[in-house]
């Protein structure tokens, strides 16, 4: 039964990307890469600790680049959602970008 749920969860979460790409696109977006990895990097008590990210979605419009983080479900897909915006955050740190797009 776990196992339908995820294989359930996956597919939405593909078609939705496909469907975000597509409006990023018509929007006059160009994709430079999905599933994009990042490092973000925190000094702690004097030592530094990298972790890994990985975006949606390195995009690139008008000279500028961005990094998107791609949501279907109307929870997630808010500011107010505390995940969400700790995402972004990370983003923005690890990726060199003009904006972040959700």
């Amino acid at each position: 039964m776990a196992y339908i749920l995820v294989a359930r969860h996956r597919r939405l979460g593909t078609r939705g990307e496909r469907a975000a790409l597509r409006l990023l696109r018509r929007h006059g977006y160009r994709v430079l890469g999905t599933q994009v990895a990042g490092t973000v990097l925190v000094r702690v008590d004097g030592s530094v600790r990298r972790f890994a990210v990985r975006a949606d979605a390195l995009l690139r419009r008008r000279r500028r680049r961005f990094v998107a983080e791609i949501k279907a479900g109307a929870v997630t897909a808010r500011l107010a959602h505390r995940e969400t915006r700790r995402q972004l955050l990370e983003y923005a740190h690890a990726f060199e970008v003009d904006g972040v797009l959700l």
